[in-house]
């Protein structure tokens, strides 16, 4: 009898639950206290100038400065490999792909816990897409993952 494993066909989908549940978990584990802050995805404002602050960093070609601004064990695409050593690989091949400069607008946060989903849209010339990113609350938190 064959097993049937619905991530193998939907393996983003799958790392980005994934991603999201690991963050579900630690903000169970926090205090009453925490829940008090206020949401990440509030202040509108300071998410754009996230985003420029990485579109700035990936139109460098900054892999170390972008690979700085994921958590210790964030993640970037597809791939499902978490860490910053994993992200820099990932942020290598794919830095240079494109002479247009890309830039990110965001579209609509959502808080999730003590984390913000952010959908983006990505322009890069006459490409453009939508986006996700998983951010942990605080700055130095960083981005959990990024499709």
């Amino acid at each position: 009898m064959k097993h049937l494993n619905p991530c193998a066909h939907l393996g983003l989908f799958c790392a980005l639950v994934g991603a999201l549940s690991v963050v579900a978990a630690g903000v169970l584990a926090l205090p009453g206290e925490a829940f008090a802050a206020a949401s990440p995805c509030e202040d509108q404002a300071a998410l754009q100038r996230r985003l420029d602050d990485f579109d700035a960093r990936w139109n460098a070609s900054d892999a170390w400065g972008l690979t700085a601004q994921f958590a210790l064990d964030g993640s970037l695409g597809a791939a499902g490999e978490t860490g910053r050593q994993a992200v820099y690989r990932e942020l290598i091949a794919r830095l240079g792909r494109s002479p247009q400069p890309r830039q990110t607008r965001l579209v609509r946060s959502t808080a999730v816990g003590q984390a913000c989903l952010v959908d983006v849209q990505v322009k890069s010339g006459e490409r453009s897409e939508a986006g996700l990113f998983l951010l942990a609350q605080a700055r130095e938190g960083g981005i959990v993952a990024m499709r």
